[in-house]
This record gives C-alpha cells, structure tokens and sequence, in this order.
C-alpha cells in the first residue's frame, strides 16, 4: 500500500500458530495505516509460517520471511534480522501472541510528531489466555513524576516491555539487539543501552496493549522460580556490563558486575554450572580491581567445596 511507510512493525514468530491470528487482527484494526509488519518466522516447528502467508495474500502491508537457517534461533536473532528487512521511518517491536488496542498507533505517532520525541513508551495490562481477565501491569510506577535514563532503567525504577516501544530508526541503527540473550532481559538489556544515546522521550500513563499470559509465555518459563533462572539472570547480568563498556559508564558497569557475582555465588553454592566466569573475572579486576577478582575466584572454589564463602564474595562485590 506504501512504498515506504511511517512505522514497521517488526515481530519475531516461533510456534504460535493458534495466537498470531489475533495479533495480526489487531493490527488490522489499528486507526493508523500507514505501517507495515515485518514478520520473521524463527523456524517454527507447527504451521504458523502458512498462517503468515495468508495474512500476507490478503494485505501487502504484512511482509513474511523465514529466518535463514544460518542465523541462532532466538528472538533477538529475529528482531535484528526483520530490522534490515524494514522501511519505515519508526521501529515498533511487538511480541506474536499479545494485542495492539486499537489507537495504539495512532497515539505514538501523534506524541512523537507534537513533541518532536525520539522515542515513546506506552503501557500495557496482562491478561490470563485462559478466561481473558486482565491481571495488572508487567511494570508499576508513577509514569507521570518517573524519570528516564539508562540508570533507572536498569535499576528497575522504570520499565517496560517490547510492545511498549517505538523510536526513530535513525537513532535504532546504533545498536543490535544482544544475541547472546535468548531469555529473559532481552529487551532490558537493549533499552538499558539505547537510554546512552537519547533520553528524549515520553512515558505515555496510556494502557495501549494487552501482554498474554499462558503456559508458553516467558514470564512463565523463565521465572524466578523456575530451575535455571539464577543462571539466566547471570548471563543477562554480565552481558549488560559487558555491553557498557562501550559507554564507559563505570557506575552502572559495576552495578552489574556486581549482580553477576551475586547469582554466580548462588550457582556456586548449588553446584550449578557459571555462564562467563573466566571474562567476568577479567571484568572484575578491570573495573573493581586485581583484588577483588581473586576474591570473586576464591568465594566461588569456597562455595562449591564447602558451601561457604559468603563475606570473601561481599568483599568482592563492594
């Protein structure tokens, strides 16, 4: 319908071929048109990808692609992928299972063009797949007095999910979603990056989206209470340090540092395998020092021979 579009909506699909219908309908049913909606099937195992042709048949605006075979599987992976395939001039991330309110659009684009923003973060409400109740925000705090920078982000004193977020392109091309994150944080760990390049945005106090919520979700498989989320906070925790460096913000690299210790303590003590040890080591004695990566070492040998540890490794994290 448009040869180059205001907004591409780009959404990473895997296995939801009994969900994607109803977010695709939602699209359809959006008071602004001028979008288009980059679908990147991640090798799904059921039939999505014919689901996704069909929508394709039926509105140009749906562009399908099938994540080359090459490529790791992940969401990440996809985000990245659709970004190169994408025209418009702002970038919309949605998830293949939850819906777009009708007005959604429409709002963003508005507040963007009247406040001549970089990007908008609108809100969203849960709701149980099973009867359709809504059951509260992924994210509470005063949207109207909360401030927006990389540090609050990361903090948790702000937040929000994909489906939240739109920004300009131009300022999107600077970074890639982390490829090495394939669960939980993903988008934490992206939006705690891009705030080191604009906080010219807004928090609209608007619920704009509806998150589903059923036994495939992340927020379910990749729980706090689930078997391997010590170690899947880890791997967020050091990739983000990591990924700072770049920014030289030593404060929140620290932080991080620090909440990867603190989890890599809690594998140790269980036993578990630790997700980068060796280059976190080398991190530590980077940005705290040579001391204190030894006692990072030394706290994790305690832990695993004898259970202990615990002030070799609160010495280290300070």
């Amino acid at each position: 319908m448009f040869n180059k579009p205001k907004i591409s909506i780009i959404i990473p699909v895997f296995n939801c071929e009994n969900l994607v219908s109803f977010t695709l309908n939602s699209l359809l049913k959006q008071t602004f048109v001028d979008w288009e909606c980059i679908l990147i099937d991640d090798n799904s195992t059921d039939n999505v990808f014919l689901v996704l042709q069909e929508y394709q048949k039926k509105d140009d605006r749906f562009k399908v692609f099938r994540k080359p075979l090459e490529l790791k599987q992940g969401a990440n992976v996809s985000r990245n992928f659709g970004f190169l395939k994408a025209k418009g001039s702002y970038i919309k991330w949605f998830d293949c299972d939850d819906i777009m309110l009708p007005a959604h659009l429409e709002m963003v684009y508005e507040a963007l063009l009247k406040n001549n923003l970089d990007f908008v973060v609108t809100d969203t409400f849960n709701f149980n797949d099973e009867n359709g109740e809504l059951i509260g925000k992924p994210y509470n705090f005063d949207r109207e007095q909360g401030i927006i920078s990389a540090e609050n982000l990361a903090l948790n004193r702000i937040g929000w999910v994909t489906d939240d977020f739109i920004g300009k392109r131009e300022l999107l091309e600077k970074i890639n979603f982390n490829e090495n994150i394939t669960s939980i944080g993903d988008e934490y760990n992206f939006f705690v990056r891009f705030l080191h390049h604009t906080v010219n945005g807004a928090l609209i106090n608007e619920v704009l989206t509806h998150r589903r919520l059923h036994n495939n979700s992340i927020i379910y498989n990749n729980g706090e209470h689930t078997k391997n989320y010590a170690f899947k906070v880890a791997i967020v925790k050091f990739q983000t340090a990591k990924d700072l460096m770049v920014y030289n913000d030593v404060e929140l690299i620290r932080w991080f540092l620090s909440g990867y210790m603190q989890y890599a303590f809690k594998l140790a003590i269980e036993n578990e395998k630790i997700p980068f040890w060796i280059p976190a080591f080398k991190l530590i004695c980077t940005y705290y020092s040579f001391r204190k990566g030894c006692a990072f070492i030394i706290a994790l040998s305690s832990a695993r021979s004898f259970g202990k540890g615990y002030n070799i490794m609160k010495y280290a994290r300070k």
